[in-house]
């Protein structure tokens, strides 16, 4: 029978806690340390934020291998391996989830049944994606941000609804983007190389198009459509159905209850017409001839309220277009590259045929819907 400790004997084995047994054979992770990236390296987490470990990737599909598959979540750039998704221990990843290759989920990140990750996409700390979101390739959403909850809808009936994000987008932190609804489309929508800032809700059934830049606060309202390289200005709010024009700009804190033109300056409560957003135009080197047209058709079209003016000053642009009735900016002015001027007027006329200057908002439910509000 070996004998009794003393109490003047030391204790030769350290005390052992729960933490210290759940911890035992596990890797350490190493200490964070400045890489020497640039700031403008954002498709990586750091080396500290990762732990380096051995885990299944949770629903992995795509790659050389396909199928499921264990491998380094972390590599580092060594071992040769094909396969690499970066998960931190501390991340909730459903078994349902698609991350294909090149992903990191950051610590107490909570990624949903039925999502599906692009390859090179990163999700920093904190960030939540729900079930039936899609996010492409490359993109970074910053902590805290919520993707693909539920929409603030009382007719929503928890159908199966989307929320689709494109390629390289960056969805700063608190920003939350709802999926659709049954009746309206079924999905949201968010391009390719859109920033979103701090703060932005965008709400159930919004498309915001490629190259749109949305400022901290912005509150985007059911079914609005963000077009083509528009911008909008911090803290605005903008009414549902409402469509802001592409390459458009809304002024910060704008009250938003009607449709913004393509390539115009809208501000104020509410906000109206201003000008030509020039500054738009010149940092996508459009010709000064272009530019003098569009500004020439602004203030014909928005020198005064009489609706007879309007109309005669939109049935005066269309006997002008002329040699301008094609235009090489196809990518933002829509298929055919359809002239700014003719564009504008065709935009203006919409408006006017909606409901209260909200185009989108006339084709809400059925014609008999319409006629009863």
């Amino acid at each position: 029978m070996p004998a009794r400790r003393t109490d003047a004997e030391p204790e030769t084995r350290p005390h052992r806690t729960n933490r210290d047994a759940a911890l035992a054979g596990r890797r350490e992770t190493p200490p964070a340390r400045h890489t020497g990236r640039s700031t403008g390296d954002r498709n990586r987490l750091d080396q500290g934020d990762i732990a380096i470990r051995r885990c299944p990737v949770p629903g992995f599909r795509g790659g050389r291998a396909g199928g499921r598959g264990t491998g380094p979540v972390h590599d580092g750039g060594r071992g040769g391996c094909a396969l690499t998704v970066a998960i931190h221990p501390t991340a909730i990843v459903h078994p349902g989830a698609q991350l294909e290759a090149g992903v990191a989920v950051g610590p107490y990140c909570v990624v949903g049944d039925r999502v599906r990750i692009g390859r090179g996409t990163v999700l920093h700390n904190h960030v939540t994606v729900l079930s039936g979101t899609t996010l492409g390739r490359d993109n970074v959403v910053y902590p805290y941000a919520v993707l693909g909850a539920e929409p603030q809808d009382l007719k929503y009936a928890g159908g199966d609804t989307e929320l689709i994000i494109g390629d390289r987008n960056r969805i700063r932190e608190h920003a939350t983007i709802h999926r659709g609804t049954e009746i309206g489309g079924r999905r949201t929508v968010i391009g390719n190389d859109c920033l979103i800032m701090v703060g932005v809700h965008v709400a159930h059934d919004c498309i915001v198009e490629d190259e749109a830049v949305i400022a901290n606060g912005t509150m985007l309202g059911g079914h609005c459509l963000v077009e083509f390289g528009a911008g909008i200005g911090g803290g605005a709010g903008i009414h549902h159905f409402t469509t802001i024009g592409a390459l458009s700009f809304v002024g910060g804190m704008a009250r938003v209850n009607m449709d913004v033109p393509p390539f115009v300056v809208s501000e104020g409560s509410p906000a109206e017409p201003r000008k030509i957003n020039t500054t738009a135009l010149m940092r996508r080197k459009w010709p000064p001839e272009q530019i003098e047209r569009l500004r020439s058709a602004f203030r014909l079209l928005f020198r005064g309220e009489d609706g007879a003016i309007m109309r005669e000053a939109i049935a005066k642009l269309r006997g002008e277009a002329g040699e301008h009735a094609r235009s090489p900016f196809g990518r933002c002015l829509g298929a055919g590259g359809v002239d700014p001027v003719l564009r504008l007027c065709d935009f203006v006329e919409r408006m006017d045929m909606g409901l209260h200057g909200r185009y989108r908002e006339s084709l809400r439910g059925s014609p008999e819907d319409r006629r009863g509000r």
